[in-house]
């Protein structure tokens, strides 16, 4: 079995999947709270290192691709 991470894992800063989700700090945050009534348990959560964190880029784009298939959008890549 092969541990070593994807090429292509890569760690985005808050604010880059701020941006490409069109959202502000708090509602990404509200959508990541569980105790919030707008908790999004789809919404990738961060990971933590240190003082930083970051989202993994591919949930995102994951994430994004969901909801337009959900809406009868763009085909599966």
């Amino acid at each position: 079995m092969n541990d070593s991470p994807a090429p292509c894992l890569r760690v985005i800063p808050r604010r880059e999947a701020q941006k490409r989700l069109g959202i502000g700090r708090s509602t990404l945050y509200d959508w990541n709270d569980e105790t919030s009534p707008n908790h999004r348990p789809e919404v990738p959560k961060p990971i933590h290192q240190g003082g930083l964190s970051g989202f993994i880029e591919h949930e995102i784009d994951e994430y994004i691709l969901g909801l337009i298939r959900a809406r009868g959008g763009a085909s599966e890549q």
